[in-house]
């Protein structure tokens, strides 16, 4: 193998303020290093970017963080856990995570609006069955978290921006 600059990953590509110096078959390579059926295994991709210096040594309000307290997130966190051990209540499920498909449609019913959104993203971003099931799962628990019976379209929108991009793919 050319061990010259191009043949392995600068670590730049998506970098704001560096360029990619990767040809485009070297970027595609790695990005499929793990592939597709790994990914979808996966339910919530986030994508991070290079933090600013000075947001990062700067005051903590620089960072634009939530200001919400620990104490306060582990409230929520308990009231969402809560909520899915009363939900389960005599099945073998504990949390939203381990549910089965089959699962999903029992526990988790949608509306009309919220399968109109869910059947344009199988479409536009190629969601797989399991991923499919996943947004569902991740959709529910955000609904969870925010103390809601029942899952909203806001709630489906925000869980397929968890879902990687076709790129990352």
């Amino acid at each position: 193998m050319n061990n010259n600059v191009y043949s392995y990953p600068c670590g730049y590509y998506g970098d704001p303020k560096r360029p990619c110096k990767c040809l485009p078959g070297v970027i595609s390579r790695y990005q499929k290093r793990v592939s597709g059926p790994i990914l979808d295994r996966i339910d919530i991709h986030i994508s991070l970017r290079l933090l600013e210096t000075d947001k990062l040594v700067g005051p903590s309000t620089s960072l634009g963080v939530n200001t919400e307290s620990s104490k306060s997130i582990q409230a929520r966190v308990q009231k969402a856990r809560d909520m899915q051990i009363k939900r389960f209540k005599g099945s073998k499920f504990k949390s939203n995570s381990e549910m089965s498909s089959k699962a999903v449609k029992e526990f988790c019913q949608l509306s009309p609006e919220c399968y109109a959104i869910l059947r344009s993203a199988v479409a536009s971003m190629n969601l797989t069955a399991r991923s499919y099931h996943k947004v569902i799962k991740v959709a529910r628990t955000i609904a969870d978290l925010e103390g809601e019976k029942d899952i909203t379209t806001n709630h489906i929108a925000e869980a397929l921006q968890y879902r990687p991009q076709e790129e990352e793919f």
